[in-house]
């Protein structure tokens, strides 16, 4: 006989003027909803009154019968007719929300995310990739009529009002308006929905989720405009209103409900802006394909896996206050992406400068000159704890440099498109041992390494499968 699984839920006793409920985390599946109307039929000739919500994520119920309810045997008698619900008296000590979440367990449900930024300028809405940017609403050129979520804005006659634009009190969905959005869907777990409604705090599990996953959404557009020397033109991470972290989440299906998110999920941020960028989709270069073959792409092989974080690196680096923190930050990164591996000294900007060059000779001859020097100064900061203004540097430009490094190796990754690690470092060899670029390394006159470098034994080592 198979065992067939059983839903988890929980039952809350009718109080009062309250009725019972028999609840359980998000729809049931297919098989157990056409199974629920006679667990209702079953339920009622045992002299209850009970009706599913609308929702499809419960029944409500009282005892109709002229004998009082029995909190005892309710719940056998509910056993007994939804045999397809693993149900249990809800704790008072752990509360609806926490129950439910339990009860989700590893279960996920997909989303359509809404999410504000600041710092952002866009003149009209646009795609890119899966993900939807809306440009704020403000009365002129981006009207409320025509915006795809007017019907969030709660203020009566404002989609017919030309000149319409958000107070400065709007509140809830209607404040989304005053900002560009980032219109992204995504899985959440189920849990994280109930978990959410358990307190004010308890929030920031959700929020913290997709804030992260509308950011992700910023960085092919941070990828091709942002730089070091023009920190002040950053957005700020997506999600942050003031001091506020906002998102408004729409599950698919009836159950759970939406749920606009209001928090301080972080306890430290940086909001290092005050300029914000300013962006339009004819402007995009290697957004569109950075989007594609890197945000949206679900793949998990490790090629794919690695490509997200060196974009999120990319990124994350500029948001950090320290510049060494952010250089080292992308030191780390490149070798993430590159794995030079037990490779070290010359062997390893070798290996970088391969990635980096893409194969250009003059390229590969410069970018190794300029990579050890600054791989210097990353051994400075690590080993001595060396400061770029102690050193009579400008972080600045040490940070831009590592990160066009990480920019040209991350290029080289998606043109190439590497469909394993063995792949990639097939790639950087064949670079470093063909005709165009032999003689550079072979004028660097180096210790370290011997040549040919097929020969050389820790790289033999690293091309070991």
């Amino acid at each position: 006989m198979i065992d067939v699984p059983r839903t988890g839920a929980v039952l809350i006793h009718p109080s009062g003027d309250y009725m019972g409920n028999i609840l359980w985390p998000g729809v049931l599946p297919a098989e157990q909803r056409e199974a629920l109307p006679a667990a209702i039929s079953a339920i009622s000739a045992q002299g209850y009154w009970a009706s599913p919500f609308p929702e499809g994520d419960g029944v409500t119920f009282q005892h109709n019968s002229e004998t009082s309810y029995d909190p005892d045997a309710a719940p056998t008698d509910f056993r007994a007719a939804f045999t397809f619900l693993d149900l249990d008296v809800l704790d008072p000590g752990e509360g609806q929300a926490r129950a439910l979440a339990r009860l989700a367990g590893d279960r996920k449900i997909t989303c359509t995310c809404l999410v504000p930024v600041e710092g952002l300028r866009l003149e009209a809405p646009f795609d890119l990739g899966e993900t939807r940017f809306h440009a704020r609403v403000n009365g002129d050129g981006n009207r409320l009529a025509d915006h795809a979520w007017r019907e969030l804005c709660d203020v009566p006659g404002a989609d017919v009002d030309p000149s319409w634009t958000p107070s400065a009190r709007a509140s809830g969905t209607t404040e989304l308006f005053a900002h560009p959005l980032i219109e992204r869907k995504i899985e959440v777990p189920l849990s994280a929905f109930y978990e959410a409604d358990a307190s004010f705090d308890s929030q920031s599990a959700l929020l913290r989720l997709v804030m992260e996953e509308a950011d992700h959404a910023l960085d092919p557009i941070r990828f091709d405009h942002c730089h070091y020397s023009r920190l002040h033109y950053l957005p700020a991470k997506a999600g942050w209103i003031g001091e506020t972290g906002l998102a408004y989440v729409m599950p698919e299906g009836r159950a759970p409900r939406s749920r606009y998110l209001q928090g301080k999920p972080y306890v430290l941020r940086v909001s290092n802006t005050w300029l914000g960028l300013e962006v339009d989709d004819g402007g995009l270069s290697w957004a569109e394909p950075l989007a594609t073959m890197i945000v949206d792409n679900r793949a998990g092989d490790e090629i794919t896996l690695a490509l997200k974080a060196a974009l999120r690196a990319f990124n994350r680096a500029f948001y950090l206050v320290e510049l060494e923190a952010s250089f080292l930050h992308l030191v780390y990164a490149i070798d993430a992406l590159c794995e030079p591996g037990r490779l070290t000294g010359d062997r390893h900007r070798l290996w970088i400068s391969a990635f980096g060059s893409g194969g250009d000779a003059a390229r590969f001859a410069t970018l190794l000159v300029d990579f050890d020097r600054h791989y210097g100064v990353r051994n400075r900061i690590v080993h001595e704890g060396a400061t770029f203004a102690g050193l009579g540097l400008v972080g600045e430009e040490q940070c831009q440099f590592m990160l066009g490094v990480l920019s040209a190796c991350i290029l080289v990754f998606v043109r190439e498109g590497f469909a394993t690690r063995r792949a990639a470092a097939d790639f950087a060899l064949n670079i470093l041992t063909s005709p165009t670029i032999a003689p550079h390394i072979a004028a660097m006159a180096s210790p370290q390494f011997r040549l040919p470098l097929t020969a050389d034994k820790r790289f033999t080592e690293h091309m070991q499968p």
